[in-house]
């Protein structure tokens, strides 16, 4: 990185980014998934329409049908008939997806060397700093 990104909080921030993408690539590999079937997985805290988890991440719903499927052979989902509209499918993450996802947080950790220096104080400050103002830190 050059000096000038280095001194630059957005500069800063692409390079842990891509420090973390690379981080979360390896931790996939290890749970026999792809970067993008784990970050879904990391979404699904509850039952989702795969429109909402397209919009969510900002991506054509085709993309997402894809990474479902792909998830959903394996074992990781399941779809279920969603009860506001019959005919729609929401997306529920399995009891074994729960366990890849485990695992696949333990071998991301703290995503960098960067984050791994700061103290448990400094974490949270980061946290309240990064988080989208509508969740909660």
């Amino acid at each position: 990185m050059s000096d000038a990104c280095q001194s630059s909080p957005v500069g800063i921030l692409l390079d842990l980014a891509e420090q973390l993408r690379q981080r979360i690539d390896e931790a996939a590999r290890s749970v026999h998934l792809t970067g993008p079937q784990a970050q879904l997985l990391m979404q699904l805290d509850h039952p989702s329409r795969m429109s909402d988890l397209a919009e969510e991440k900002a991506c054509d719903p085709s993309s997402i049908t894809s990474l479902v499927q792909r998830l959903e052979r394996d074992g990781h989902v399941a779809r279920e008939i969603d009860p506001d509209d019959g005919r729609a499918r929401r997306i529920r993450i399995t009891p074994k997806g729960r366990r890849t996802r485990q695992r696949f947080m333990e071998h991301v950790g703290d995503g960098s060397a960067v984050v791994q220096r700061l103290s448990d104080h400094d974490r949270l400050v980061l946290v309240s700093l990064l988080a989208p103002s509508d969740v909660p830190a």
